[in-house]
């Protein structure tokens, strides 16, 4: 199974005025069993941004399979 999973990263960002937050999402494609395994294999692959980022949602996708080369 694959679940999408949507992370929002904070990111600051330098301007005139001084430095501001700006929040981003992006969204991954996790290849597990459950919904708890996709947050932990994100929270895996991630523990070393540089950023701040926290999970927004977990949702089964609707793809069947991927297929490579």
């Amino acid at each position: 199974m694959y679940y999408e999973v949507a992370v929002v990263f904070t990111e600051e960002i330098q301007t005139k005025s001084g430095i501001r937050e700006k929040k981003v999402t992006k969204n991954y494609l996790v290849e597990c069993y459950a919904v708890t395994a996709a947050e932990a294999k994100i929270s895996e692959y991630l523990s070393k941004s540089q950023f701040a980022w926290e999970v927004k949602a977990v949702k089964q996708s609707k793809i069947l399979d991927v297929i490579g080369e």
